[in-house]
């Protein structure tokens, strides 16, 4: 009897050990998460060997002030004059962009800038699209293909 009851004490102890022990609250995340104080909308995806790469963009503020009238909806404002980096492998530069009036602006570049000097069908390189906007930075991926 004793013997079963010493088992069940250190059972007991474990149980409450574990369950005080997986209660610890997390202070911050590993990698901070914001989000993206811009929407950008990207196209062109797929060109032949032989022409250039061109990419339009547009980057627009949503403001959603009146988000919860379902009459009026979230609005989209074009943000002009923004700067805007294009890179390959993360730390190659490829083009400076700044946005027009409407927020848009397009990337035209050759595929040897993209580090294809020779295109062939089924190539293709991943794009990132970084800036600042009122003081958050923002990237925005974009792969482009060959024909």
């Amino acid at each position: 009897m004793q013997k079963s009851f010493n088992i069940y004490l250190v059972v007991a102890a474990f149980a409450t050990l574990a369950f005080t022990q997986s209660c610890v609250e997390a202070e911050d995340l590993v990698t901070p998460n914001v989000a993206s104080p811009v929407l950008v909308l990207l196209n062109g995806t797929s060109f032949s060997a032989s022409s250039s790469v061109t990419v339009g963009s547009k980057f627009l503020e949503l403001d959603k002030t009146n988000i919860l009238d379902h009459t009026k909806g979230i609005d989209s404002i074009p943000v002009p004059n923004l700067n805007i980096a294009v890179f390959i492998n993360n730390t190659n530069e490829v083009a400076k962009l700044t946005t027009d009036s409407d927020g848009s602006a397009a990337l035209v570049v050759s595929w040897a800038d993209l580090g294809l000097a020779d295109a062939k069908p089924g190539n293709q390189v991943r794009l990132e699209f970084a800036g600042t906007y009122k003081n958050v930075p923002f990237r925005k991926y974009h792969t482009v293909r060959v024909n």
